[in-house]
């Protein structure tokens, strides 16, 4: 239990407490909290009926609130004469106000010099029983706006409180600056390696690698050092910073030029445009590797900073995301009411592009009849859609209750951070960006607005991979400890904090426990219907057992019909092994083998 007192103590008298002659010292900050002379709040807050706190349980009490709040108290760390600190030498006051509101609404979001405001706060916090929701919202209004103590108490004028309401709501409130800083101080890094950009240095390396299999196996560094004399500086470019070596093939046509998807091109043996191979010493990706690591670990430590935003229900160092969580399964089939609610949902059909693809695909009925509305009570959804599908993905979340209230584009780049212009996709123009719809179901007050944009610029991976940029504008937007899915996912997308449903998936893996539960409910269900349900037999149509005696009867024919006629069944368009002289007759020949054959 957390010492409410205690608290407003340490917020009230912490310039004091680290200031001589207190100097943070435990013992008299101790004297100093019973004694209750310092602070005429303090007297209300204590009970004359209360016994004097002992000095054991003064320690437990800062140690809960160092529970609550990581690191908002800190003390020296010298143990060598004691067996706990005798100093505090920080306190961060910021965490201890977000502490204290959460025994006490609005008290330190209020509190202002002026008169009249803390009037309206001493209302609030000493009686919030017997105020009104509406009520504590007006009194914050007013407080607000009632800053100036020259003002009158007869009240601001009608055009002067208008002006000053005006720019109250032109200013960024305190959840998004707080929101952008917990973003910075909690987002994690990814590898950074430069990009020499002396295009001489990767036509000089063209004639010195060994390539076997699209792939750089070793240099030659005998012409490298032939080449430093004309090129100073060469040698510790390379070992410095990233190269893009061109390979050139037997059917590459240099007047093409580049290829836009270079590294990611599916054809990278039979295309003719110009790709390249990057290289990297091993000594500078280790380091590379290393120095992004700790810079991660740095960064993972911050989680022990309560940032407390819309959408969090606790610090992350209180409670920890769940490991990620997947089904396979047909979604098409899958009863959705097993997962049960989420904050955020993200879907990538595969839409029917009447192109040729490396995967299945699903029609435009089979992708509006997928019951999405009932994943969600309130959330936001984020549909990925081709151009073809714009206006049906608008539709189709109208269906299911949503406003779409935003979209997102993909600028697609590739191995050398350029834009893509000949895509694979496109009837009328190549497509070098995809869309992505943003819809809102019901009224969430969880969510933190304006903290990203709508547009992703981000490198093309695998066929139909999408950014992870997005994940991190969807963790943002509705909170780390938010439940999040995602639909039509792959292994790849798997990650912390998510769960993931789709039929190209490896095996199921799932830690809430209800959902199991659910689960394995609908897998006996389904079973069970499989078994009990009847299954019509065409009559015209023999079984595999008859089929294997068809068979045994077609090859045991004679060569004048029942061979011809195995050879006319497998190819039906090679009319020169049919030996009917006519359709009508190959009609009656098959009929009166087929007569012959289930007479027998």
């Amino acid at each position: 239990m957390i010492n409410d007192k205690l608290v407003h103590f340490l917020i009230q008298n912490y310039d004091d407490i680290l200031r001589a002659p207190l100097s943070g010292q435990l013992k008299d900050v101790y004297s100093l909290y019973i004694s209750g002379g310092y602070d005429d709040e303090m007297q209300k807050l204590r009970n004359d009926k209360d016994e004097v706190l002992q000095f054991e349980q003064f320690w437990n009490d800062l140690q809960d609130i160092i529970f609550a709040t990581p690191q908002s108290i800190q003390f020296d760390q010298n143990l060598l004469v004691a067996d706990r600190p005798e100093k505090i030498v920080y306190l961060d006051v910021f965490s201890l106000k977000i502490l204290y509101n959460k025994f006490h609404a609005f008290y330190y979001t209020l509190k202002s010099s002026s008169s009249s405001c803390e009037e309206k706060v001493s209302s609030l916090t000493t009686k919030p029983e017997a105020d009104s929701e509406k009520e504590q919202l007006l009194g914050r209004l007013l407080g607000v706006l009632n800053w100036d103590v020259n003002v009158s108490n007869q009240g601001l004028p009608r055009e002067q409180l208008s002006n000053r309401l005006q720019n109250l709501l032109r200013e960024k409130p305190s959840s998004f600056q707080l929101a952008k800083e917990r973003a910075k101080y909690t987002t994690e890094v990814i590898e950074y390696i430069p990009i020499c950009s002396d295009y001489s240095h990767a036509s000089l390396l063209s004639t010195s690698v060994y390539i076997v299999n699209n792939k750089i196996v070793s240099l030659q560094w005998s012409k490298i050092s032939a080449c430093q004399e004309n090129h100073p500086g060469l040698i510790e470019c390379i070992q410095s910073k990233i190269h893009f070596i061109p390979n050139i093939k037997p059917q590459t046509d240099i007047s093409l030029g580049d290829c836009s998807y270079l590294d990611t091109c599916h054809k990278l043996n039979t295309c003719r445009y110009i790709h390249y191979l990057r290289y990297i010493p091993s000594c500078l990706q280790e380091r590379a590797d290393r120095e992004t690591a700790s810079e991660n670990k740095r960064i993972r430590s911050n989680v022990s900073i309560p940032f407390y935003t819309l959408g969090n229900c606790s610090a992350h160092c209180i409670k920890k995301a769940l490991p990620a969580q997947w089904i396979r399964c047909d979604v098409r089939k899958f009863d959705f009411r097993v997962l049960g609610k989420f904050s955020v949902v993200i879907a990538d059909p595969a839409w029917n592009i009447h192109m040729n693809l490396p995967y299945g695909t699903c029609n435009d009925i089979e992708l509006l009849g997928l019951p999405l509305h009932e994943l969600q009570d309130e959330g936001i959804i984020f549909l990925w859609v081709t151009g073809r599908a714009i206006e049906l993905g608008k539709e189709s979340l109208n269906n299911w209750g949503y406003n779409v209230i935003n979209e997102v584009s993909w600028i697609k780049t590739n191995q050398l951070g350029r834009t893509i212009v000949t895509g694979r996709t496109g009837h009328w123009l190549n497509h070098s960006k995809e869309h992505l719809l943003v819809g809102l179901k019901g009224n969430p007050k969880w969510i933190n607005k304006h903290i990203d944009v709508d547009l992703i610029v981000s490198m093309t991976r695998e066929t139909s991979r999408k950014p992870d940029e997005l994940y991190g504008i969807a963790e943002r937007l509705a909170g780390t400890h938010a439940r999040k899915l995602e639909i039509f996912g792959r292994d790849h997308n798997t990650r912390p904090g998510w769960f993931t449903i789709g039929n190209q998936l490896t095996g199921n893996c799932i830690y809430e426990m209800d959902v199991e539960r659910k689960y394995q409910e609908f897998m006996k269900s389904k079973t069970e219907t499989s078994h009990t349900g009847t299954k019509k037999i065409d009559k015209k149509q023999p079984s595999k057992l008859q089929q294997q005696h068809q068979q045994q009867y077609w090859n045991n024919m004679d060569m004048g019909s029942g061979k011809y006629y195995a050879e006319a069944k497998q190819n039906p368009m090679n009319q020169k092994h049919t030996p009917f002289e006519s359709k009508q007759q190959q009609k009656q020949q098959f009929q009166t083998l087929n007569n012959l054959y289930f007479a027998q």
